[in-house]
């Protein structure tokens, strides 16, 4: 498991990454959907769920690009 994250870890990140930010910017009803959790009535509601998944997945898209750069994990 070690060599793989070591191979492949900024690959998963950008994966990961990626369909973060593309289910905010798309409003993607399994990704953004507040219904059915126990905070359903959360004053941030859906856009807020959009805002956070948006930040959490261009971060991770653009820490996967510094450590494939620097050189990897």
């Amino acid at each position: 498991m070690t060599e793989w994250v070591q191979g492949y870890g900024e690959l998963a990140l950008l994966a990961a990454g990626a369909v973060c930010l593309a289910g905010a910017i798309r409003n993607w009803n399994w990704l953004c959907d507040p219904s059915g959790t126990r905070d359903a009535q959360s004053p941030f509601g859906r856009g807020g769920r959009r805002l956070a998944f948006g930040t959490l997945g261009l971060a991770m898209v653009v820490i996967s690009l510094w450590l494939a750069m620097k050189g990897g994990l």
